[in-house]
């Protein structure tokens, strides 16, 4: 395997890892010592910028230095690069805090998809028994019930008869003038009282 094919295989892997975990400033150069495919490459997150490419940086804050093999285990999480930095099969130089951050990182969290809820079409879900429901104990029979007596059918309602025009109303007739009062009769004067006779 070339240093190429190497780095792309790193290069697919660390980027399938939650980058947005480490240091803003972290500039990490890793070389490879291998006599087949050996080579240095660079992984650094400036200013929230992820980048890994093939070149040789010297401007880094912390230098991996180890095996293709090596490196493969802890990527692979078979590895564990405290315990490999330990046995001296990984090197570190400058920020430790930044190479364990690198080899700290998890995978990203994979985005499932939303399930759509299927539709079933109406006659398949008839078509799914319910459990079998436990038998009641026999209830008495009762006495049936007597039929009710049918309805009796409304008769049918009469059409109202057409309302009749009314008559066009006659003129009143001009009123009578009244008879000219009747002067009354001169009042008769009374007859004279008739004197009474002398007492005898």
């Amino acid at each position: 395997m070339t240093f190429i094919e190497q780095f792309e295989a790193y290069k697919a892997k660390i980027e399938k890892l939650n980058t947005k975990a480490l240091p803003q400033d972290l500039a990490i150069q890793v070389n490879i010592v291998d006599d087949d495919c050996g080579g240095a490459f660079y992984i650094a997150n400036i200013g929230g910028d992820f980048a890994i490419e093939p070149y040789d940086y010297r401007d880094f804050t912390a230098m991996l230095t180890a095996s293709s093999d090596v490196y493969t285990k802890i990527l692979a999480g078979k590895l564990d690069a405290t315990d490999a930095y330990f046995r001296g099969i990984l090197l570190i130089e400058g920020n430790l805090d930044h190479a364990l951050a690198l080899a700290s990182l998890k995978k990203k969290a994979e985005k499932k998809p939303a399930k759509k809820a299927a539709k079933k079409p109406a006659k398949k879900a008839a078509a799914k028994k319910a459990a079998p429901a436990k038998k009641a104990a026999p209830a008495k029979k009762a006495a049936p019930a007597k039929k009710a007596a049918p309805a009796k059918k409304a008769a049918p309602a009469k059409k109202a008869a057409p309302a009749k025009k009314a008559a066009p109303a006659k003129k009143a007739a001009p009123a009578k003038k009244a008879a000219p009062a009747k002067k009354a009769a001169p009042a008769k004067k009374a007859a004279p009282a008739k004197k009474a006779a002398p007492k005898k």
